[in-house]
């Protein structure tokens, strides 16, 4: 049980008023059983410190009607009873800004818009406020020896106006200066492209911060460190000193896996971060899987940052599909770079594939030179274990060019797209849609897996992994020139990492536009999720709606949300 407190009344008042009253008076720390004759001579300063209070805000003609102190069951309460007056009003305001800052849009954008304007009541913090914001700023935009050179207040309590007059004199902007880096593992000409710091630039705080994420995004530091030293002489710029330590240079990893689409899976991976002083790298991956076990090896080139780089890949993968078995070999050269908001790939691969389908008696080999453009574009916001809010896009276009075998030629264009709201009630709304079309003169020569089909964790859930889609004459799905599919799902959070989900799926894929309305297939269900530290566990209870018989499928995925 809390102890007792005094009990501070305060009549007449203004809310903010009474809680600045409140917040000034130092009798609030007297404990309970202190006298009321104790109390009774502490008057004098009670009433200084509720004049201040007052004045903070503007209020310079306060009277106080009513000064009690009564003895209560467990302390003591003082009563106050108070007359405000009249409210003193900000009459003129001049902000004037001198130095290099005068031209600076950030500074004129504060200038303009400032948290102060002639006729508001007066309010000594917002006062104060106005003089940090202009503080702050100039340590942010880089002019270090900024200062105000005129900073009145003046008060007049018997017209109630109150006049502002600042002059801030900002100096010099600082530039980047020297940049000084200590590591020994990597060339430096190569890590210069990497700090991505023009010497000369006007010097701004975000600068250390961006440094850092480029530097971390590289995968090659276990430990950065970036200190800045403004100097005045020769000139005012800002030493960067860079510390950094690398990673170990090789890497081994085991990963389990399971879901419903692919069933148990078994990752086993190599990493060498360290091939050569100008950072590229090696990687090889194994994955065993019953349904699409595979290998993979690249070969990475970072160019001017990390987000640019050269990767060359080669692999091979074998699916077991209940409507396909498929070979694929391919090889790419692939060229990623960022455009703006969006990161965008360019690939020029050769793919093998060999593919029976159930219904064929005769297997479809080809060769294929298959240039491809892949944008992507994500955004999430996430302050614990769940997007709270997020978005993500991709959008492949690409085609393939038969060069031997029984494939043709063919163009594909594939668009998806992920939305995450949250509702205020603990509650999130996910929607998901998928576009695609695929044009080829010969169809029957399109290999298996360039293919479109649905149903799945990430399709429409009451249906198996690429079982729906155009089907031949003994009912063996085959896959479709289009595909369209949506989703919508309502989750409710309960306790801290747990929810229930309600979802509605929907959605194929199709040979002909003009048979879509009667092929569309309908899922829906409910579902439990597990907001985990190594992602989300998804656990559908799914069933086929409307045109097909209902009958439970049980979906059961991990990994990211979007």
């Amino acid at each position: 049980m809390a102890d007792p407190q005094p009990e501070i009344h305060i009549e007449d008042a203004p809310p903010r008023l009474a809680d600045n009253i409140r917040a000034h008076l130092g009798i609030g720390r007297e404990p309970c059983d202190r006298p009321l004759a104790r109390l009774w001579s502490l008057r004098h300063r009670i009433e200084r410190e509720i004049d201040a209070a007052a004045r903070a805000l503007g209020y310079y003609h306060l009277r106080i009607v009513r000064l009690e102190f009564q003895r209560g069951r467990e302390c003591w309460r003082l009563t106050l009873k108070i007359v405000p007056g009249p409210r003193v009003r900000v009459a003129r305001l001049r902000l004037a800004i001198e130095g290099e800052a005068a031209d600076d849009p950030e500074f004129r954008k504060l200038q303009r818009d400032p948290p102060i304007r002639p006729g508001d009541p007066l309010d000594h913090g917002r006062y104060e406020r106005l003089k940090l914001m202009f503080h702050n700023l100039a340590l942010r935009r880089g002019y270090f020896d900024a200062r105000f050179r005129v900073h009145e207040l003046k008060v007049d309590p018997a017209r109630n106006r109150a006049e502002i007059d600042l002059v801030f004199d900002s100096g010099p902007r600082y530039r980047i200066g020297p940049i000084q880096v200590r590591q020994d593992f990597l060339d430096p000409a190569f890590l210069d492209r990497y700090l991505g710091l023009e010497p000369g630039r006007p010097y701004e705080a975000s600068v250390a911060t961006e440094l850092y994420r480029r530097l971390a995004a590289t995968d090659l530091f276990r430990q950065i460190e970036i200190k800045t030293r403004p100097v005045r002489r020769p000139r005012p710029e800002v030493v960067v000193s860079v510390v950094v330590k690398p990673k170990k240079r090789h890497r081994f990893k085991v990963g389990l896996g399971f879901d419903t689409d692919t069933g148990p899976r078994i990752r086993f991976g190599y990493l060498d971060r360290y091939l050569n002083r100008r950072g590229h790298r090696f990687q090889a991956d194994l994955k065993l899987s019953p349904v699409d076990p595979g290998v993979t090896g690249s070969y990475r080139i970072p160019l001017a940052g990390p987000e640019e780089r050269l990767d060359f890949n080669a692999g091979f993968r074998h699916l077991r599909l209940d409507t396909y078995r498929a070979n694929q070999g391919t090889f790419n050269a692939t060229y990623l770079h960022p455009r703006g908001a969006w990161s965008e790939t360019v690939r020029l691969g050769l793919s093998y594939e060999r593919s029976h389908f159930k219904n064929k008696a005769e297997p479809v080999s080809s060769l294929m030179l298959v240039p491809s453009l892949h944008w992507t574009h994500e955004r999430l916001r996430r302050p614990g274990r769940f997007v709270v809010r997020g978005r993500k896009f991709d959008f492949l276009t690409g085609g393939g060019v038969a060069l031997l075998g029984d494939g043709g030629h063919y163009l594909k264009a594939h668009l998806r797209g992920s939305y995450i709201f949250s509702l205020p009630w603990h509650a999130r709304v996910l929607h998901r849609w998928e576009l695609g079309a695929l044009f080829a003169p010969r169809f029957s020569s399109i290999p298996a897996g360039t293919r479109f089909y649905a149903g799945g964790n990430r399709s429409i859930r009451g249906y198996g992994y690429r079982r729906l889609g155009p089907k031949n004459d003994e009912g063996h799905v085959t896959g479709g020139r289009y595909l369209g599919t949506v989703s919508l799902e309502y989750e409710q959070r309960f306790l801290r990492n747990w929810g229930l989900a309600l979802f509605l799926d929907a959605g194929n894929a199709y040979d002909r536009l003009g048979e879509i309305a009667g092929q569309v297939r309908f899922g829906a269900g409910v579902g439990i999720r597990w907001f985990s530290p190594v992602g989300v566990v998804r656990l559908d209870f799914a069933t086929p709606v409307w045109r097909d018989r209902p009958r439970l499928r049980i979906h059961f995925a991990l990994g990211p949300e979007l």
